[in-house]
């Protein structure tokens, strides 16, 4: 019986010192300075929208780095709002790694189209849909679509199944890239979507002066089919450079005028 008694006791003495020592340790860890902030950046190209250093500079600004201020200090919770708040930025997080450092870990949003309003103020669109502000110090290569689109700057993040950009036509000009850019062919010799007084959506082709004629987007897979197989054969030629409209908004065919 006795040593059952000594033998818990032990267990217990054991299990205090151990909490003891998580305790003081964890202590010790909180009251450790930040060493500094590593940003990892998820991106398709070498440049982007992000500007890393303003976001190092703004986080460290957040975490008193200057001032040497403890691990326990660093309000996460704002650093999240900083990430949350920029544009750019489609996923992140952030914790403290192992290094005693603040380990950001972001994903810029990739477009796939940028659209101009009346205004010439511009929003890109991501592939899901998407609707985020254009940047000053990057321009992406993607398709461009412009003419009769009327819509507002976004204050956040949106997306073109959102009233204001649907009616705009935005899901639309969304749905007609997406389907070029699925045809190679296509997306190497279609640089723009136009959208005219009528609410017509036309294609700009490259090198081609008439205007293609899509009119909506019912149909289209077929309607950009008969336009790749009539470029694809009359490329280049004196009868395809004479017309000055190409319509396929008629079914099963493509209606020519000079």
């Amino acid at each position: 019986m006795v040593k059952k008694i000594l033998k818990i006791a032990l267990w217990v003495i054991t299990g205090a010192a151990l909490i003891v020592l998580f305790v003081f340790g964890r202590k010790q860890y909180l009251d450790t300075p930040l060493k500094g902030i590593t940003f990892q950046l998820e991106r398709c190209h070498r440049n982007g929208f992000v500007e890393k250093d303003s976001v190092i500079t703004h986080a460290e600004a957040i975490c008193k780095i200057d001032r040497h201020a403890a691990i326990s200090s660093v309000d996460m919770m704002q650093i999240q709002k900083l990430l949350d708040g920029n544009p750019w930025i489609d996923q992140a997080s952030a914790y403290i790694g192992l290094n005693d450092t603040l380990v950001i870990k972001a994903k810029e949003f990739e477009p796939v189209l940028r659209v101009f309003n009346h205004d010439k103020g511009s929003v890109y669109v991501t592939r899901e849909g998407i609707v985020f502000p254009s940047c000053p110090h990057y321009s992406p290569r993607v398709i461009i679509a412009s003419g009769n689109f009327d819509f507002p700057m976004p204050s956040k993040n949106s997306r073109v199944t959102d009233s204001i950009y649907a009616i705009a036509g935005l899901h639309d000009a969304l749905s007609i890239a997406l389907a070029i850019g699925n045809d190679p062919f296509l997306s190497g010799n279609v640089g723009q979507i136009y959208k005219n007084d009528h609410n017509e959506y036309e294609l700009v082709v490259n090198n081609l002066s008439a205007r293609v004629i899509l009119n909506n987007t019912d149909a289209l897979e077929n309607k950009l089919m008969r336009l790749a197989t009539l470029l694809e054969k009359f490329s280049g030629t004196e009868e395809l450079n004479a017309y000055k409209t190409l319509n396929l908004k008629y079914k099963n065919q493509i209606v020519c005028t000079k």
